[in-house]
């Protein structure tokens, strides 16, 4: 007998259901599919999860092949030849027994494919851009040089079920006599292993594999198996019946489906995750659709479908997803999501709380939590998930002392190469600057500022990285040098109790000491250094540039307020040819409204000196104005107007000769004259 008689032979015997004189009551076997049967057989639908793709074999063209249906607008749509697995091998070859995964994404079969490694060996097949791919063995150990047939995977992908030939046929006697002469199989389960290989193949212990049994199909809870039986109790050739796995793995006494078995043959029940629905083949020739009974009804579940997608790109990309008690963190399952579109499909039963990982190498990964232990009915719960490719580190780099935003050179460089991957500048008004940093590596990120202490840190993407956005607060700390303010009497240069504010011209920086001490300044800073005194004294000031120098040190020489003093003005300055002050004559000026304040009885001329350009008449005029414009100043400073006397005395006493642009500066100046105290 040769090979192709063989197999003609097993695949007739795959769908003739053996029949038996036995008596039963009419039972309701629901209704024909609309749109899906038709003259010829339509055999062994599969369900996904969502309930919205049946695959199923038919014998349209005279051999059994694959179809696909959709169910769309409350229907299911017209059956499209899965022409991929259809014509892969020769006209001749048997293909049957689908099976889809929960998600949609995987479809198995068995085929007489030549070059396989039995007479069927099973087969799958993966959703693509253009449909299903083209058949791939699922190899030893499931496979072998027996028959293999009708798989089913369950929900997490994690177990496969199957049959093989039972060629002791039944154990019981009268059920051998029966199958004397024809096939009987064994139901098989292979678990996944760590490394993604099937484990050997062991057939169901009893209750389940008691006689003849066939197409095994595991539900979406993993824990609820139907298959068909050949039992002499039975209402009629092949019967479905129930299994349940309990907490301790062993198989519950198997339920006969009474509700919708008969004298023909029933098999290949298919439930989506809803559960109140169940497809299966009446007498090996239709597909019938039957309402559940309550009490026969899968555990509840709930639907987590969606895509997970490249966020820069919107395109689907492969993930690895991990479902954990949330309470006991123990995996429920791992599956792997459509690599061309991201698709995927989560079937978690009600009742418990889950956390969902989706991971995919080079991505950020994103976790969600699922709370299903009030939920006692079916939902479908959209869930989109969008990875990274890179993390977006935001830097808000401030002053660690002043605590504003400042400008400085970002460096970042990855760890393992050394190389630089990015040199830049946070931004000069803000201090703010994003970093889009790959997935996968360790950055060290360097921060530099002149005059600065400078910061580095590690910015570790090489891990689990769940959020795609980082916020980092930088404060980097000024350079110091120490400084030493001296303040003495000008007359005799004993020191002289004192209060001195050094005011940064750089920055927003005010400090306020007692005279006589060392404070620490910023380096490459300008400093504006005041002293005055509540002793008799008139005050001080001076500017320095702080860097570069060993301890350097401030005297101030403060001069005593006594009858007839002249103090010379600092930085009194007028608009050209004009008796209109700038603007940064105001910090002097302040300076002689504190002296008229401390000292409440003192009384002073202000005279007013000019260079020698223009004529003697208008510079004595231009001197008399800009002295009044000082009053004017100090009046509305709420200094009496009697404690002033304006000069202008013009160009007629120059300090120097007014010969140079140097010199002639010199020659503007404003100065006060104690007249009493």
């Amino acid at each position: 007998m040769n090979r192709t008689f063989l197999l003609l032979f097993f695949s007739m015997l795959c769908y003739v259901g053996v029949s038996q004189d036995v008596s039963t009551p009419v039972v309701d076997k629901g209704s024909k599919v609309r749109n899906i049967n038709s003259d010829a057989v339509e055999y062994a639908p599969s369900i996904s999860a969502d309930g919205k793709t049946m695959v199923f074999e038919a014998n349209i063209t005279g051999r059994y092949e694959l179809y696909e249906a959709k169910f769309e607008n409350g229907e299911w749509s017209a059956p499209i030849s899965i022409d991929s697995v259809n014509n892969y091998g020769s006209p001749n070859d048997l293909i049957g027994g689908p099976s889809i995964s929960f998600d949609g994404n995987t479809l198995f079969y068995f085929s007489s494919f030549s070059g396989g490694m039995g007479a069927e060996d099973i087969y799958y097949s993966v959703r693509t851009e253009r449909g299903w791919s083209r058949p791939k063995n699922i190899g030893a150990p499931i496979n072998s040089s027996e028959y293999e047939g009708f798989p089913s995977i369950s929900a997490d992908g994690k177990s496969m079920y199957f049959v093989r030939f039972k060629p002791e046929g039944p154990r019981d006697k009268e059920l051998k006599k029966i199958f004397d002469s024809k096939v009987c199989y064994t139901i098989y389960q292979s678990n996944k292993q760590l490394d993604g290989t099937w484990s050997k193949p062991i057939p169901l212990p009893e209750p389940i594999n008691e006689g003849c049994e066939k197409a095994p199909r595991i539900m979406a809870d993993n824990r609820t198996l139907i298959f068909s039986s050949y039992k002499l109790d039975g209402k009629g050739s092949y019967d479905m019946y129930q299994s349940q796995l309990n907490d301790a793995g062993d198989w519950g006494t198997p339920i006969p489906l009474d509700f919708l078995n008969s004298e023909k043959s029933d098999q290949f029940a298919s439930i989506s995750a809803q559960g109140d629905k169940l497809f299966y083949a009446y007498n090996s020739q239709d597909i019938y659709e039957v309402s559940i009974p309550e009490e026969f009804q899968q555990f509840r579940n709930n639907v987590i479908q969606g895509y997970v997608k490249n966020h820069e790109s919107n395109n689907g990309i492969a993930a690895e997803i991990f479902v954990r008690d949330a309470y006991t963190s123990e995996e429920v399952m791992q599956i792997q999501n459509n690599p061309i579109d991201g698709r995927y499909s989560i079937v978690l039963a009600t009742g418990r709380s889950y956390t969902v990982e989706y991971r995919a190498e080079g991505y950020t990964t994103y976790v969600n939590s699922y709370d299903l232990s009030l939920v006692d009915e079916y939902r479908e719960i959209q869930e989109d998930v969008t990875l990274y490719e890179s993390s977006q580190l935001y830097l808000n780099i401030y002053d660690g002392e002043l605590y504003y935003p400042i400008e400085t050179d970002i460096e970042v460089v990855e760890k393992e190469s050394g190389t630089t991957v990015l040199d830049t500048v946070s931004h000069n008004v803000t201090g703010s600057l994003k970093l889009a940093l790959s997935i996968g590596k360790i950055y060290q990120v360097n921060v530099n500022k002149q005059d600065f202490y400078s910061q580095s840190f590690d910015f570790d993407l090489s891990g689990l990285i769940v959020f795609p956005e980082f916020e980092k607060d930088i404060e980097l700390l000024p350079i110091k040098e120490e400084v030493e303010i001296n303040i003495s009497d000008l007359t005799n240069n004993r020191k002289v109790r004192s209060r001195v504010r050094i005011r940064n011209r750089n920055r927003d920086e005010v400090i306020d000491i007692e005279g006589n001490q060392t404070v620490a300044l910023r380096v490459g800073d300008r400093y504006e250094i005041e002293a005055t005194s509540d002793q008799g004294y008139a005050f001080n000031s001076t500017v320095i540039d702080v860097g570069g120098g060993n301890n350097p040190e401030v005297a101030l020489k403060l001069q005593p307020l006594l009858v007839g003093t002249n103090l010379t003005l600092k930085d009194i300055l007028f608009e050209s040819n004009s008796d209109q002050l700038t603007e940064s004559s105001s910090a002097e000026l302040n300076r002689v409204v504190g002296l008229m304040h401390n000292n409440p009885t003192l009384e002073v001329e202000i005279a007013a000196h000019t260079d020698d350009v223009g004529s003697g008449a208008y510079n004595k005029l231009l001197s008399e104005r800009r002295a009044q414009s000082v009053v004017a100043f100090l009046i509305e400073n709420e200094i009496a107007d009697q404690r002033f006397q304006p000069v202008g005395y013009g160009e007629d006493q120059p300090l120097v000769p007014n010969d140079n642009d140097e010199n002639r500066a010199k020659n503007r100046r404003v100065i006060l004259k104690i007249l009493a105290i």
